[in-house]
């Protein structure tokens, strides 16, 4: 019987050595945007060193939650419920629908859940389109934080421009990690000397200057060299670090890349995002397919991700709406090929000219001009009537007016009293009409020109 595995040189007998454990690897770290984790796959990328064996992550990711890095703790994105203290027989959806049973992923309501499975349907294809296109934006580019698009493979002309500017001290990042979890293994002064500051959920943090966020932090993590490492193109860590350094350690552990495509979307794929559950709903509901293809289009070139709601969908769906008519009346506000321009309008008469008035605007010298004398009275009582029209726009104009602000104009039907009173920013935070008082249980926008 052979024990030379099991001896120590004293001839006690111990146990096998315990094998390493393998480190995990996390895939994908960076995110722009906190909704990023409307996709299935980025909450399965924050289950790395996940405490329970007989818990699959893959499900608990399938079921909308992300790890909390907090003992066993998991929060569904959708409805932020939060569960922890799991049994090895507890199921993720039937938990789910047990304690949050109005939670809309659980209900069956269209949200903007991207999940990782995809079918043999067109459903299926604008999942994998969104997926695709979320970790090409995320390993190519940064957060927009100006109005211009800025790879992340391009040096930033403005150096100054800074993302988070009232977070710029190691003072004020350190203020906002009083929610840090415990048991990270990355100090918090660390984190905040290379730029980094908490934003609240788990352990996700952002770079006050290029904006570039990072999650799923390990035991030994050097932050200096992970922002390097993800965010090369940052002018903080190259400030700090140097540019010689900050591309060694790029070049030495390449972050993941994804497949290079077109930031822009096709017109095959735009056509193809109509096929998302929300976007589905909300034209059931009656809205254009048009206008929805076309603001859809604009918010995932935009952030990447699609709309969380029906509601916000529709939200999006009426502003692009109002953008579009506001460049058609742009277009089409000339005469004759002159533009009117607003000095134009400021020096245009806005009221009819009285008898003084015309007085004054008509020539002195008539001897060159003939009129008909009987016809004066009756341009008057047209200028009248342009008075008295005039008046009436002006009252109906004012109707059309919000009553609460007084400066943007009725937007929103509450139903199902159907009053048409409050502009959509008044509108928003109301439960009750503020007209007759009756509980609000949905809303319409109305297309009003």
């Amino acid at each position: 019987m052979t024990m030379s595995s099991t001896l120590q040189h004293d001839g006690l007998v111990v146990g096998s050595p315990k094998e390493e454990k393998k480190v995990e690897d996390r895939g994908e770290r960076r995110f722009h945007r906190q909704t990023a984790l409307l996709y299935e796959s980025v909450r399965r990328e924050t289950f790395s060193n996940w405490p329970l064996s007989f818990l699959d992550p893959d499900k608990l990711a399938a079921a909308g939650f992300f790890y909390l890095r907090t003992d066993d703790h998991v929060q569904c994105v959708f409805c932020q419920g939060i569960v922890g203290y799991w049994d090895p027989n507890d199921d993720p959806p039937t938990e789910h629908k047990k304690h949050f049973p109005n939670c809309p992923l659980v209900a069956g309501v269209a949200t903007g859940n991207v999940p990782r499975e995809k079918p043999d349907s067109e459903t299926g294809k604008v999942y994998k389109l969104l997926d695709d296109y979320h970790k090409y934006r995320v390993a190519n580019t940064r957060p927009q934080v100006s109005t211009t698009y800025q790879k992340d493979s391009l040096s930033i002309p403005e150096t100054n421009k800074v993302a988070f500017p009232a977070l710029n001290t190691i003072q004020s990042r350190t203020q906002t990690f009083t929610r840090w979890p415990k048991d990270i293994g990355v100090s918090i002064d660390a984190l905040t000397e290379a730029g980094f500051f908490s934003t609240g959920l788990s352990d996700w943090v952002q770079c006050f200057h290029c904006g570039g966020g990072l999650h799923t932090w390990q035991k030994g993590d050097d932050p200096w060299v992970e922002h390097a490492r993800f965010f090369p193109y940052c002018p903080f860590v190259r400030m700090q670090r140097g540019e010689e350094v900050v591309l060694r350690c790029w070049k030495e552990n390449p972050a993941p890349c994804a497949t290079a495509r077109p930031i822009t979307l096709t017109p095959e794929e735009s056509d193809l995002l109509l096929h998302h559950p929300i976007a589905k709903r909300a034209i059931e509901m009656g809205l254009s397919p048009a206008s929805m293809k076309g603001a859809l289009k604009q918010r995932v070139e935009s952030t990447g991700v699609i709309c969380r709601t029906v509601t916000e969908a529709m939200e999006l769906v009426f502003d692009y709406e109002e953008e579009q008519r506001r460049n058609n009346n742009a277009k089409n506000n000339s005469h004759d090929g002159l533009v009117i321009t607003e000095e134009n309008r400021d020096n245009a008469p806005t009221e009819p000219m009285t008898v003084e008035a015309q007085d004054s605007f008509f020539p002195k010298d008539t001897s060159a001009i003939t009129y008909n004398l009987e016809q004066i009275p009756k341009q008057l009582e047209l200028l009248a009537e342009v008075k008295l029209l005039q008046r009436q726009v002006q009252l109906e104009e004012k109707r059309l007016l919000c009553r609460q602000c007084g400066e943007r104009r009725v937007a929103v039907v509450f139903q199902p009293c159907s009053h048409l009173h409050l502009c959509s920013e008044c509108a928003r935070p109301r439960d009750t009409c503020s007209s007759c008082g009756t509980i609000v249980r949905g809303t319409l926008r109305p297309i009003i020109g």
